[in-house]
């Protein structure tokens, strides 16, 4: 007996839907309203740019939720082993103390615990219903197989990485990665920083210490206040700060900067959002970055 003469299970095809939805959701969040910095951290290391990575990530869940929606019986042990997959990131994260699997963007909170709940509810309810035997054919292979290049591509065609400033990107607002270690041996106006900065980079001092911070990041008020209060042996001190659009004096937790005669200020544009980890910290000889790390206060506790 052929796949299409096999007898078909209503329930058994709207479960593997129902999880094809779940992972569609998620898909479509990170791809509208996410960033790189939502990804888990194994994939945050990947070999290759984040906004690759991030594209890469999409293009798989859109991929899978197109199977289990539109062939529900052969999506349907696809999504059980991407299930799988997500619950060993699911367990990293709840081990390693997340406070949110970042499976929704930044947007919806969603504690790794809660996600794999979730998850885990939908597999067991395949493994019971076994839709791989029961469940909807659905399209037509070739059919099916055109949706998925289209499912797949979505991701560039829907890119929201920034690479200009002043290129308005519709009403999503766009994102910058800024891998600091990447940025090693590279001359500091070769870099998405002085691409952003407001102002000219070559009016800041070629060498030195520069801290990347935010408004918002408690991390990086201790940071400064601890720099402020033991100042580092360094030809110049420049505070980059990374505008946000909705830094206010009610959400603002930096309260101490460093202060001098070596002591410099900048800022990056707040049109696009920066994907790092901050206190970011860079070391420049002769205008080129000798040594950079993100979470630096994190990386002494």
């Amino acid at each position: 007996m052929n796949d299409e003469a096999k007898p078909t299970s209503a329930l058994s095809t709207w479960v593997v839907r129902a999880a094809g939805l779940w992972v569609l959701a998620g898909a479509l969040f990170k791809l509208f309203l996410g960033t790189p910095a939502d990804l888990p951290e194994v994939l945050r290391h990947l070999p290759i740019g984040l906004g690759l990575t991030y594209k890469l990530a999409i293009g798989v869940e859109l991929v899978v939720a197109a199977l289990a929606l539109l062939r529900p019986r052969w999506g349907s042990t696809v999504v059980a082993a991407t299930f799988l997959v997500f619950g060993g990131v699911l367990a990293s994260q709840i081990a390693a103390g997340a406070a949110t699997c970042g499976c929704f963007g930044s947007t919806i909170p969603m504690p790794p615990w809660g996600m794999l709940a979730i998850d885990g509810t939908l597999l067991v309810a395949m493994l019971l219903t076994r839709p791989w035997a029961g469940a909807s054919v659905g399209l037509q292979p070739i059919v099916l197989g055109v949706v998925l290049i289209v499912a797949a591509a979505l991701p560039w065609f829907f890119d929201r990485e920034a690479t200009q400033p002043g290129v308005k990107g519709g009403a999503l607002k766009g994102f910058v990665a800024l891998d600091l270690a990447k940025m090693v041996g590279k001359n500091i106006d070769e870099t998405e920083i002085a691409k952003w900065m407001k102002g000219d980079v070559h009016e800041l001092p070629p060498d030195g210490t520069w801290i990347l911070w935010r408004w918002t990041c408690e991390h990086c008020a201790e940071h400064l206040e601890k720099l402020a209060l033991h100042p580092p042996d360094t030809p110049a001190l420049v505070l980059v700060r990374l505008e946000e659009t909705g830094d206010n004096e009610k959400n603002k937790k930096v309260f101490v900067l460093p202060t001098g005669p070596n002591v410099l200020q900048a800022s990056l544009r707040d049109d696009v959002t920066y994907v790092i980890t901050t206190p970011g910290e860079l070391v420049l000889e002769n205008g080129i970055i000798v040594a950079g790390r993100e979470a630096a206060d994190l990386e002494k506790k």
